[in-house]
């Protein structure tokens, strides 16, 4: 039996989401589309990176 594949660590892309969404909340005065900005960028920078490891790990 293999051993299963180490888990994903997305911490990188919370914080670029974190950032990004804090930055556009405050520079637009409105904190309710920056929270919606960065969840939506944290989900999807994450669903890329998870696409992209598992492709590497298959690929190699």
């Amino acid at each position: 039996m293999s051993t299963p594949p180490p888990p994903i660590s997305h911490t990188l892309e919370m914080v670029i989401a974190t950032v990004v969404g804090v930055a556009i909340g405050l520079a637009r005065d409105n904190f309710l589309m920056g929270a919606i900005v960065g969840i939506v960028l944290g989900v999807g920078l994450s669903i890329a990176k998870t696409l992209y490891v598992d492709y590497r790990r298959r690929k190699g």
